[in-house]
């Protein structure tokens, strides 16, 4: 019979061994990848707002948004999604980029100074703050906190209107046990060769990052997810975006690289996660 502290000693070996498996998976090529934080909020009743307009909700999104995006000198950059196709159509999703978990607790601290900043006159920020709150419902949910990998982002640079369209969508890494000669390096090379001469070179694709696991979601049976959030100008682009990829990667890459590229991807496995509009200018 095993002692209490060679049970202790198993159980620490496992978790040794569960983490060493962990961040071998978990690559963090690059230190600049930042962090993402995705929130969902809920659009209030319209019955239940007094003097409803859309566009009076609009103008007041758009100016409390622009202004406290802009204030807050810790925000990298911010999307504002709202219902397309999927999900409830009073869901609203608030995707923000910080450097950091801690830069972004921070941010959540200093919320009233970064108020102030954007409204500097208290009475004129308490009427921006209540002309826009009165339109979202009493909801809050943290939905996900990614690794954005900046190596393999594509930034948006124009040629859009007021509204974009965003999917998210989730793809699986396989475990390195069942790659043939496979490595973490090998992989993230490969990724970042894909995504910057088939991606970056495709011009229906405005926009991309590419996320992964870091401390919401799940990792099962070593399958590491891998969420993609891409923007294009319509859904016609979102549609179509996929035939132009074949030819690119044909001209950029050779088949081996093909092949290795292929490699590490679970077949047949692949998530949806939402279609969106992206409200431009509460973007930042």
């Amino acid at each position: 019979m095993q002692t209490n502290e060679e049970v202790i000693m198993k159980k620490l070996m496992l978790m040794a061994l569960f983490l060493s498996f962990t961040f071998a998976q978990y690559n963090t090529n690059g230190t600049d990848n930042t962090v993402i934080m995705w929130g969902k909020y809920k659009w209030a009743n319209p019955d239940e707002v007094e003097g409803y307009s859309i566009q009076e909700r609009n103008s007041a999104v758009n100016e409390w948004f622009s202004k406290t995006n802009q204030a807050d000198k810790s925000l990298i950059s911010s999307m504002f999604l709202y219902h397309y196709w999927t999900g409830a159509q009073e869901d609203v999703h608030v995707v923000n980029e910080f450097a950091s978990v801690d830069v972004a607790t921070q941010s959540v601290r200093d919320n009233a100074k970064i108020n102030a900043i954007a409204f500097p006159d208290a009475e004129k920020r308490r009427e921006a703050y209540l002309a826009q709150n009165k339109y979202f419902g009493n909801y809050h949910e943290d939905v996900h906190i990614f690794e954005n990998h900046k190596a393999l982002e594509k930034k948006r640079s124009g040629g859009f209107g007021e509204t974009t369209v965003v999917t998210a969508s989730v793809g699986y890494w396989k475990p390195m046990s069942e790659v043939e000669n496979g490595s973490a390096a090998e992989r993230y090379e490969l990724m970042k060769k894909f995504q910057k001469e088939v991606i970056g070179k495709n011009p229906k694709i405005l926009s991309q990052k590419v996320l992964t696991h870091l401390w919401s979601g799940k990792v099962e049976d070593g399958y590491w997810p891998v969420v993609t959030l891409s923007e294009y100008n319509s859904m016609e682009d979102a549609d179509n975006a996929g035939d132009d990829n074949g030819p690119l990667a044909l001209e950029a890459m050779t088949e081996e690289e093909r092949n290795a590229y292929g490699k590490y991807w679970a077949p047949g496995r692949h998530d949806d996660i939402g279609l969106f509009n992206n409200w431009i200018p509460a973007n930042k």
